[in-house]
């Protein structure tokens, strides 16, 4: 029986979590022997906690351009340090529709991502991208929550 996963999207917001997400894409994607692509969807709106690269080693917030190239570089290195060679995709917009968008534009058979674990006022606040991926995805999807919880 052949797979039907052949294309897995890791969606990675640079966190721990999403640093333990890359470990199961990557054996996921060996064991499937399936394409891996590492996707990052920038996000500076007030919304949303930003991602550790939207502030300066200096602690200073950079402009919205330096703080995008951050986000790049880091999509890069994660993609050198999975240790195979993967595609990055850099999009720009609300992360859980932009994960099901390039879910559909790739046609991926799984979605791996982390989950921050928030809950109550948290949760309502800032919403939860893992769970509007998994109501909407056109996919599979593997959810990592973080150790601990």
């Amino acid at each position: 029986m052949e797979s039907s996963i052949k294309r897995i999207i890791l969606a990675t917001d640079f966190s721990d979590t999403s640093k333990e997400a890359s470990n199961h894409a990557l054996l996921l994607a060996q064991t499937y022997k399936a394409e891996l692509k590492a996707l990052h969807v920038f996000d500076p709106s007030a919304w949303n906690l930003p991602s550790h690269y939207y502030i300066a080693s200096d602690g200073h917030d950079e402009d919205l351009e330096k703080s995008r190239q951050r986000g790049k570089d880091a999509l890069s290195e994660l993609a050198k340090s999975i240790g195979i060679k993967i595609e990055t995709i850099f999009t720009e917009g609300d992360p859980g529709h932009e994960v099901v968008r390039v879910a559909e534009e790739h046609d991926a058979g799984l979605i791996v991502l982390g989950t921050h674990g928030y809950t109550g006022w948290k949760r309502f606040a800032m919403g939860s991208v893992a769970e509007f991926v998994v109501r909407h995805a056109p996919c599979a999807v593997f959810v990592v929550r973080p150790k601990g919880k």
